[in-house]
């Protein structure tokens, strides 16, 4: 992976992981506004209301204390035994007896009372109590006076005593019956209607308060999924649903909490809970109101404030900021991608192809556009590092120099003493004599080419190796490296062939001496590590304005670790040392000298264990030959012309 790569990715990295982190941190605040502010909204909008609920409570409650105080009044007078209002569920609305008040009656008390609702009226019951008596009446009441097909809305329920047993005192309390029930009457049916008025009334309010919550049960942005109101016994006064027996479908553990608030033990309810397929926040609060100088639970006010109310808008928000944080994230990462390509990645990659060329021993580079920065500061040690490796190599291309031009003569010297010892000029030797003299030839002919090696690498990096570019027949050049392989070929037993499918070939420039050392060099390497019986192939091809030779060999083969550096001066493959060759590591490099300052290439794949292919690429235009020893930019040849037919094998 590129070091820009690698950078962007960190850059991205990195950017996801504030912006994350700080988006994280930004819609955390911001939920807790959205909470906060959506409770807050909703309490407040139920509280516009709050005293206008209480108010009718108050209302009605006002007008249960006028019946009581009615049926104290009248409970009072002579004749009187106990006066009751109840309700047809049975439960005592008022009573004399004060303790009864909220109270479901005793069983026959509610058969009568049902049986009063089913029939209209049923007949006193008359007590005998020896001298007088007691005279029990139960007394519908309509809601509409004097209709009796209108609905009945409380029973009384009187007993009173009669003075005697006399018909005159028994009419006499007759009338006290039906004035109980004229007195007690308009009040029972004005708390009827009164209740009825404001039960309507609340009801409205709920609907109100939904409105100013812009609450729709479809409305998933609303406040309020429930407004219910109800009494001190838990009957459903008013709800946004219309639904009066929400509570007793409910579960028992919400009803806890509302009796608990209802008895005072919580002051206000706070829970999470899933209500009608929603999830909600319940509020309970209690309805007060002041009687007797303390305030008594009268009722209570459960609002459903819907979680979505402001999850939706967390998640809008996440949203929001998900799509700034890719924009953001992109717009940052491509400037910054931008700057540090500009001020990092494009010098090191100059840098880095700067120290490519040096490696490969060109140490005539520079890095250039250097910066006041650490980049630049690093180009600066780069060139003062390159500047020590040149003086180094200058001193080591002179001592190299000098010592060949020194040892030159004197090896000149020895070789010619031991040629004359060797013909015979200077007198007779015997044939153990000669062998050592032969041996002493050889190895002082491999030190005159050693010699001739470091003179050349010499010339080369001094830039006098001497060029002559003249238009030659490349085919005669081929032949002469043919009958250079006859004789080692054969002494090794190796195949040399050569494959011609470049067909006529014509004259041009080249310098037949420096490009015979360069093919003679490959082709005697790969015979050199060819095992005997193994084949050495030179294939001839035209590659448009190119002339590419390839010299294949089914040799030992190349380490893949060591061909990037098998051009350099002095190297040579690991894997070779075992065969005992003699070589200088020198010779790669002056061919690819010689092949560079003719304008081409030169390149090698090899397969270690079954040999190596090099290929090396000369142009046949003129133009594209470099001049005063500047090597252009050679494009590699892409046009193939037709294949000659192959000449035959030469070995």
């Amino acid at each position: 992976m590129k070091l820009g790569t690698k950078i962007n990715y960190a850059l991205v990295v990195v950017t996801v992981a504030v912006l994350t982190v700080a988006f994280s941190i930004i819609v955390k605040i911001e939920a807790d506004t959205a909470r906060k502010q959506v409770l807050n909204d909703a309490e407040v909008s139920a509280d516009i209301f709050h005293d206008e609920i209480e108010r009718m409570f108050k209302q009605i409650r006002d007008q249960q204390i006028r019946l009581q105080n009615t049926v104290d009044d009248l409970a009072s007078v002579d004749g009187v035994v106990y006066i009751k209002v109840l309700g047809v569920d049975g439960i005592n609305v008022a009573t004399s007896r004060r303790e009864l008040i909220g109270v479901m009656d005793n069983e026959r008390s509610v058969t009568l009372i049902q049986e009063v609702v089913k029939n209209g009226s049923i007949p006193d019951v008359l007590k005998d109590k020896g001298t007088f008596y007691e005279i029990e009446r139960r007394i519908p009441i309509h809601l509409v006076y004097n209709d009796d097909s209108s609905e009945i809305i409380y029973v009384i329920e009187v007993e009173v005593e009669t003075l005697s047993k006399r018909t005159d005192d028994i009419e006499q309390s007759r009338k006290l019956l039906h004035a109980i029930s004229s007195s007690i009457e308009p009040i029972a049916r004005s708390i009827v209607q009164t209740r009825l008025e404001d039960i309507d009334s609340i009801q409205k309010i709920t609907d109100s308060v939904v409105q100013l919550g812009k609450v729709d049960k479809s409305d998933e942005f609303g406040f309020y999924h429930d407004f219910i109101v109800a009494d001190s016994n838990m009957n459903i006064v008013a709800n946004t649903g219309h639904e009066k027996d929400e509570y007793e479908h409910d579960l028992p553990e919400y009803n806890k909490y509302r009796e608990d608030v209802l008895s005072g033990k919580l002051a206000e309810s706070y829970h999470t809970r899933t209500h009608e397929g929603h999830d909600i926040i319940a509020r309970i609060k209690p309805i007060m109101l002041e009687v007797d100088g303390k305030n008594k639970i009268v009722g209570i006010k459960e609002v459903h404030i819907l979680t979505s109310a402001y999850t939706n808008k967390i998640t809008v928000l996440k949203l929001r900021m998900l799509g700034i944080g890719i924009v953001f994230t992109a717009v940052l990462v491509i400037v910054l991608a931008i700057i540090l390509r500009r001020e990092v990645v494009i010098p090191i990659t100059k840098y880095s192809e700067v120290a490519k060329k040096i490696a490969d021993g060109d140490l005539s580079q520079t890095v250039e556009h250097i910066s006041n920065d650490e980049i630049g500061q690093f180009g600066h040690v780069f060139n003062t590092m390159v500047g020590s490796l040149r003086e180094l190599d200058k001193l080591k291309s002179d001592f190299i120099s000098v010592a060949a031009h020194q040892l030159r003569t004197p090896l000149s010297g020895v070789k010619w003493v031991l040629k004359l010892l060797l013909d015979g000029d200077l007198g007779a030797i015997n044939e153990d004599q000669k062998g050592m003299l032969k041996r002493g030839y050889e190895t002082n002919e491999k030190m005159i080419q050693l010699v001739n090696d470091l003179l050349n690498v010499s010339r080369i990096e001094n830039g006098k190796f001497g060029y002559k570019f003249e238009k030659n027949d490349f085919m005669k050049l081929i032949s002469t490296l043919i009958e250079n392989t006859v004789l080692p070929s054969k002494a090794r037993n190796i195949d040399v062939r050569l494959e011609n499918r470049a067909g006529i070939i014509p004259d041009f420039m080249f310098d037949p001496e420096k490009l015979l050392i360069a093919l003679q060099n490959i082709v005697d390497n790969a015979m050199k590590y060819t095992l005997p019986g193994g084949r050495v192939t030179i294939v001839l091809e035209r590659q448009g304005d190119y002339i590419e030779v390839r010299v294949t060999d089914t040799g030992v083969g190349i380490p893949k670790a060591d061909i990037a550096k098998l051009f350099s001066k002095f190297f040579r493959a690991a894997n070779v040392i075992h065969l005992q060759t003699d070589g200088s590591g020198l010779g790669l490099f002056i061919v690819k000298s010689i092949i560079m300052r003719h304008g081409g290439q030169i390149w090698v794949d090899s397969e270690e264990g079954k040999g190596t292919t090099f290929t090396i690429v000369v142009p046949v235009v003129e133009g594209l030959i470099p001049k005063d020893g500047v090597t252009p930019q050679v494009v590699a040849p892409v046009a193939q012309v037709a294949v000659a037919p192959s000449e035959p094998a030469v070995s």
